[in-house]
C-alpha cells in the first residue's frame, strides 16, 4: 500500500470518526452525567464572571433576617407580632411588593399574634406570604383552585405533571392567607445540590400556581393570575399594566438564574429597616437607606445557621432568598442567560474537530499537541468571553469531551499497528486469567506458553463450614446471591492485600501472595487478608440480617481459613489447548490441610510456623497462637500450627489473658504435667471466644487422654492427624 493510499484510507476512518464522535458527545450531554459537568462549567463562568457583574436591579430590595436580627429581635422564629409591627411601619412607605420568603403555616400558641399580623398585611396590597408544595401523609389532594387570596393560574400549555410540585401542600394558615397573596416558595436543588433553576410556577394537587417571584411580579403590575399565560418549554407570558412581560422557561416550569454576585444587590437588616421606618415617619426619608417605596422586597433568612441555606453557582452557602432576589431582578432588567443557534454550534464545532484532526493525523508530533490545544482552548475562552459580555451560555462540557474524542481516536488510530499484538494477546486470555498476569504478559512481550518456576508465596485456601447447609437450607436464587455477595467482598480484600485469585470451587477460594510477582511481606499480606475477611463476614452477617427472605443459618456463616508460605512451583498448567495460571507442591497442600485441620482445633484461620516467621518478619502487629506440631494427613513432616487471633491492638484485655494462660498450658503440656496443663486449659478455656468448641477444650480432652495413656519419656509432643 502505497503512501498516499494509506492517507486515503486514515481519510475515509476521520470522516466516519467525526459523525460519530458528534452524536456520542450530543448523546452524553443529554446523561445526568452530561448536565452535572456541564453545569459545573457554567459554575465556573459565574464565578469568573463575578467581579464585573454590574448592579442588581434597584428595583429590588433583600430584607435580611441575618445575625444583627437576631442578637436585636432574639432567637429565631419570631413572635408573629414582630413581624405585624414591622408591615405597620411598611405601611408608611408602601412598596410595590413585599415577598416574604417564610412560611407561616402553622397558628401561633396565641391567636391574637396571627390576627394581628394578618391585620397588619391587609393595610398594603402587597404582601405576599410563603406557600410550599410537599408531601404531606394523611391529608388529601389539593383541589382548590385558590390558594390563600392568590387563584390558580388556567392558561396553560403543557403537560403539568412536568412542573414542580405536590399533591398536597402547605399554606399559610387562616386570615394570614387571607390578609394576602400566596407565592410557592418551592426551590428544589439539582442533583449536586446547587439551585440553578427556580420554578416559576407550581403544581399544588390539581391546579398550577404561581411562585413567590412570579406573584411578586404580578402584585408590581397590578394584575392577577388571570393575566399569566404558560407556555411550557418556551416562556411565561404576563399582560402587564405598563407593557407585556415574557420569561423564558423550561419544560417543568422552570427559569434558569442568571446569578449576580450577592454584593451588587442592595440588602438591609430586618431590624434596621424598622428603626428607619418607625424613626422616619413624616419626615424626608434620609439618604444611604434604599427607598422602599417601588421597591420589591423579599424577607428571608441570612444568618448562617438558619434552615433556609444552600449553594448557588458563586457561593457554597447562601441564604436561599437570595435565588428569588437575584431571579426578580433577571426579570426586572431583562437579564437572561442566552442560548445559541444550536445549529451554529455544531458548524463551529464540526470545523474546530476536523482543524484538529489534520495535524493529529499528518503533522509532527508538536503540530499534533500543540495545534488542537490552541484550538480546544480558544474555544473554552470564547465561552467565558461571552458569558461575561451577553450571559451567552455557549455549551462547554460536550464539546470539550467531543474534541478530546476526536483528538484521541485519531491518535488511537496512529497507534493501531503497534497495538494490535498487545490487543491480540488480551483479547485471548483477559477472559479467564487475572488483569495483573495479562498485564504480566503483555509487558514481557511473549506468548503465553505451558510451564512454571518455583516462587517463594504465600498459599490461602477458604471454605464455608457446613456448606452443604446452606445448599439445603437456600433456594437455587438466594444460594447463588448469597455466594455472589460473599464471594466479591471476600475477592475485594484478596485483591487489595495483593493476592492474586487462583480459582473458585463452589464456595472456596484459592488464592496466592507473591505471584506472579515477587511481593514483599507476602505472608504478612495473606495473614491480614485473613483478618480481614473474617471482620468482613461479620459486617455481612449483619446486613444479610437486615434483609428479608434469609433464613437463620446466613447469620452464622463461618469462614475457615488455611495459609502456609514457601517455595511452590507457579505458572501456566493444564492442557495445549486450555491452561491457567495455577500453584502447585508441598507448600500448597499444607495450606490446604491448614484450612480442613482449623475444624479440628476449633479456630477459623490456621497457618504454619513458616507463616508466622515471615509475617513477624516484616510487621509484628497481628498475635498468633501456638497449637501444636502436627503431621497433617498424606505428609509425613511435623509442622508446627498456629491460629491467626487478631491484630494486637484490637486484642481484648480477656483474649490477651486467654493466649497467655493457654500457652503456659502448653508448656505443662509439652512437659506431661497433665494436672498442671488442665488446670492451665481449664481457666483459659472460660477466656475463649468460641464456648462450644475451641482449642483449650481439645486440649483439655488431650490431657485426659494422655494422663490415661502417658506417651512416654522420649514424646515430642508431635500429633499426627488421621483425617484431612
Amino acid at each position: 500500500m502505497t503512501k498516499r493510499q494509506r492517507q486515503l484510507r486514515s481519510l475515509r476512518f476521520e470522516c466516519l470518526l467525526l459523525p460519530l464522535v458528534l452524536l456520542l458527545a450530543l448523546g452524553f450531554s443529554l446523561t445526568q452525567l452530561g448536565e452535572e459537568l456541564e453545569n459545573l462549567t457554567l459554575d465556573w463562568r459565574f464565578k469568573a464572571r463575578a467581579p464585573s457583574d454590574p448592579p442588581a436591579s434597584p428595583e429590588v430590595l433583600v430584607v435580611g433576617i441575618d445575625e444583627d436580627a437576631l442578637a436585636q429581635l432574639g432567637r429565631w422564629p419570631w413572635s408573629r407580632e414582630v413581624h405585624a409591627q414591622f408591615m405597620q411601619l411598611l405601611s408608611t412607605r408602601p412598596p410595590a411588593a413585599v415577598a416574604f420568603d417564610l412560611l407561616f403555616t402553622e397558628p401561633s400558641p396565641d391567636p391574637k399574634q396571627d390576627e394581628m399580623f394578618g391585620e397588619a398585611l391587609v393595610l398594603t396590597t402587597a404582601s405576599i406570604t410563603g406557600a410550599a408544595a410537599e408531601p404531606i401523609d394523611n391529608k388529601k389532594k389539593f383541589e382548590m383552585d385558590i390558594a390563600g387570596n392568590t387563584k390558580a393560574i388556567t392558561s396553560i400549555k403543557g403537560d403539568i405533571r412536568r412542573l414542580v410540585g405536590h399533591d398536597t401542600g402547605l399554606l399559610p394558615v387562616g386570615i394570614i392567607g387571607e390578609s394576602s397573596k400566596v407565592g410557592f416558595v418551592n426551590a428544589p436543588p439539582g442533583p449536586d445540590g446547587v439551585r440553578r433553576q427556580l420554578p416559576l410556577v407550581v403544581r399544588c394537587g390539581t391546579h398550577v400556581f404561581p411562585s413567590l417571584v412570579l406573584q411578586a411580579l404580578l402584585t408590581r403590575e397590578g394584575v392577577e393570575s388571570d393575566a399569566v399565560e404558560v407556555i411550557l418549554g418556551d416562556c411565561v407570558r404576563i399582560k402587564g399594566r405598563n407593557h407585556p412581560w415574557r420569561i423564558p422557561i423550561d419544560d417543568r416550569g422552570r427559569m434558569t438564574v442568571n446569578y449576580r454576585h450577592t454584593d451588587t444587590f442592595s440588602a438591609v437588616s430586618y431590624p434596621k429597616l424598622a428603626s428607619k421606618l418607625r424613626d422616619n415617619q413624616g419626615r424626608e426619608w434620609p439618604k444611604g437607606i434604599p427607598p422602599i417605596t417601588g421597591q420589591t422586597l423579599f424577607i428571608g433568612q441570612m444568618a448562617e445557621g438558619l434552615s433556609d441555606f444552600g449553594p448557588t453557582p458563586l457561593q457554597p452557602l447562601v441564604g436561599l432568598v437570595m435565588v428569588h432576589a437575584n431571579a426578580m431582578s433577571n426579570i426586572l432588567s431583562g437579564d437572561y442567560i442566552q442560548k445559541p443557534d444550536f445549529t451554529q454550534v455544531i458548524g463551529i464545532w464540526s470545523l474546530i474537530a476536523l482543524l484538529t484532526i489534520i495535524p493529529v493525523r499528518f503533522g509532527r508530533i508538536w503540530m499534533a499537541v500543540l495545534v488542537p490545544a490552541i484550538l480546544t482552548g480558544a474555544y473554552v475562552f470564547a465561552a467565558f468571553y461571552f458569558f461575561q459580555k451577553q450571559s451567552l451560555h455557549l455549551p462547554l462540557a460536550w464539546p470539550v469531551l467531543g474534541f478530546t474524542l476526536v483528538e484521541g481516536g485519531s491518535i488511537l488510530h496512529r497507534l493501531v499497528i503497534e497495538l494490535r499484538n498487545k490487543s491480540r494477546i488480551k483479547g485471548m486470555f483477559g477472559t479467564y486469567l487475572s488483569p495483573k498476569l495479562v498485564d504480566q504478559m503483555v509487558a514481557s512481550g511473549e506468548d503465553p506458553r505451558l510451564g512454571g518456576h518455583e516462587a517463594e508465596i504465600t498459599a490461602f485456601f477458604s471454605d464455608i463450614a457446613g456448606f452443604s447447609t446452606f445448599s439445603e437450607k437456600l433456594t437455587p436464587e438466594q444460594l447463588v446471591t448469597l455466594m455472589n455477595d460473599y464471594l466479591t467482598n471476600m475477592t475485594d480484600i484478596l485483591l487489595a492485600n495483593g493476592a492474586l485469585v487462583d480459582k473458585y470451587i463452589g464456595d472456596a477460594i484459592v488464592a496466592m501472595f507473591g505471584a506472579p510477582r515477587s511481593m514483599k511481606g507476602h505472608a504478612y499480606f495473606g495473614c491480614r487478608a485473613a483478618l480481614l475477611i473474617q471482620q468482613r463476614q461479620l459486617e455481612l452477617r449483619e446486613k444479610w440480617r437486615k434483609e428479608p427472605g434469609w433464613p437463620g443459618i446466613v447469620f452464622e456463616m463461618q469462614t475457615r481459613i488455611g495459609l502456609n508460605s514457601g517455595m511452590a512451583v507457579v505458572g501456566n498448567m493444564g492442557s495445549t489447548q486450555r491452561f491457567s495460571y495455577t500453584m502447585m507442591g508441598d507448600t500448597v497442600n499444607l495450606a490446604a490441610r491448614s484450612e480442613s485441620g482449623a475444624k479440628s482445633y476449633g479456630v477459623f484461620i490456621m497457618t504454619t510456623g513458616e507463616t508466622k516467621a515471615l509475617s513477624e518478619q516484616h510487621k509484628d502487629d497481628i498475635a498468633f497462637r501456638f497449637m501444636e506440631r502436627t503431621v497433617v494427613k498424606g505428609r509425613g513432616t511435623p509442622a508446627e500450627m498456629y491460629e491467626v487471633v487478631g491484630f494486637k491492638d484490637e486484642l481484648s484485655m480477656k483474649t490477651k489473658e486467654c493466649l497467655s494462660l493457654f500457652q503456659q498450658g502448653i508448656d505443662a503440656y509439652l512437659a506431661q504435667k497433665w494436672d498442671e496443663a488442665t488446670a492451665l486449659f481449664q481457666r483459659s478455656d472460660k477466656l475463649e471466644i468460641h464456648s462450644d468448641f475451641n482449642p483449650s477444650k481439645l486440649l483439655l480432652e488431650r490431657c485426659e487422654y494422655m494422663k490415661a495413656h502417658p506417651p512416654g519419656a522420649d514424646w515430642d509432643g508431635v500429633h499426627v492427624m488421621k483425617t484431612k
